[in-house]
């Protein structure tokens, strides 16, 4: 079955992704148009660069770069924070102490360049036979959301690593004259690039999958700590998600939609308006369908240590195991194949 998928930004949280797209194509869902931001982005960018399209591959390659061995004297409590010290396939810590004054950043990301030469292949990254994808980044001059796609450009790691150049941490990345920090400041949810990569029929008709790192949580903070993790939440929460008032408020949203179509004469000069066409791009709406994993704290998103790492890899496979029943459940009989191999999995 084709897909679309939407893929958010979280740091380490992203090894959901990784689980949870590993299943889904394990099961026979391929995916034919990818958007992302952030780590997002990156996992976009394994999915459609996948060697000899082998996206769980790919992904399993990428994940297996990023994650860090963890010496056996450090406690166990103390191992989610040694990405601090840096991540030698992502980033290192800057070390020219004597140009501090001069920093716009604290680490240096050349390693995840590098990581991407390596683990994607840009040729098939950016044939769009294959699958469409888009990442976003704003524009730090401007405040304005960027995309790049494989439709308008030929990709390169500057356009992935653009979208996850989250400051102060990272630096901005340099496109065309032009810097570029992480999408997710502007939104991290990137469902209107997705609509635009949209054809007609696929408006009416793609199932567009989307993993939701950051699930809206009902949490008051009971100190400084939580008080910090709550508020980064808040900004990276689905913005799109409220704003039409969570999946009900979508599909009245896209039902609406299909109604105005309707109403709209055939020949109407509105129709030919590029408003109109973006507008009418929402009824896709109704094809979301949304993977929530379990909640963590945004502090969640540094651990990159390789227990850390498996648990929410397996936790996105759980996840996804979890959606494919509930996606099929009232499918026509010729589903009951892939739901069997589901459980079967599961029972694994």
């Amino acid at each position: 079955m084709d897909i679309a998928l939407v893929l958010q930004g979280g740091g380490a949280l992203g090894a959901y992704e990784y689980g949870a797209v590993s299943e889904l194509v394990r099961n026979g869902m391929r995916p034919k148009i990818v958007t992302g931001v952030s780590i997002g982005a990156i996992n976009s960018s394994a999915i459609a660069g996948a060697k000899g399209g082998d996206i769980a591959g790919s992904l399993t390659e990428l994940w297996g770069r990023l994650a860090l061995d963890v010496p056996k004297f450090v406690p166990k409590e103390h191992h989610k924070n040694m990405s601090l010290l840096g991540n030698p396939n992502f980033y290192k810590n800057r070390n020219d102490w004597w140009n501090h004054k001069e920093w716009t950043s604290l680490c240096d990301t050349r390693p995840i360049h590098e990581t991407l030469k390596q683990v994607v292949d840009w040729d098939r990254l950016n044939d769009t036979n294959n699958m469409r994808i888009a990442v976003t980044a704003v524009n730090v001059a401007t405040g304005v959301q960027t995309t790049f796609s494989n439709v308008d450009r030929r990709m390169d790691t500057r356009h992935i690593i653009a979208s996850g150049s989250l400051p102060p941490g990272f630096p901005s990345t340099e496109i065309d004259g032009e810097h570029y920090w992480d999408g997710g400041l502007f939104d991290n949810t990137p469902l209107p690039p997705m609509f635009d990569l949209l054809t007609e029929d696929e408006t009416e008709n793609l199932p567009i999958v989307l993993i939701d790192l950051v699930p809206t949580a009902e949490l008051i903070p009971g100190n400084l700590d939580e008080v910090r993790n709550r508020m980064t939440e808040l900004s990276f929460e689905n913005r799109f998600w409220d704003q039409y008032g969570g999946h009900a408020g979508l599909l009245d949203h896209a039902r609406i939609l299909e109604e105005i179509n309707k109403l709209v004469p055939p020949n109407h000069p509105m129709r030919e308006e590029s408003e109109y066409h973006r507008l009418m791009e929402y009824r896709a709406c109704k094809n979301i369908r949304v993977i929530t994993p379990i909640h963590q704290t945004m502090s969640e998103g540094h651990d990159f240590s390789k227990a850390g790492i498996a648990h929410r890899c397996q936790s996105g496979v759980a996840a996804a195991r979890t959606f494919l029943e509930e996606f099929f459940s009232d499918a026509a009989p010729k589903k009951t194949k892939l739901r069997n191999k589901v459980r079967t999995n599961a029972a694994e």
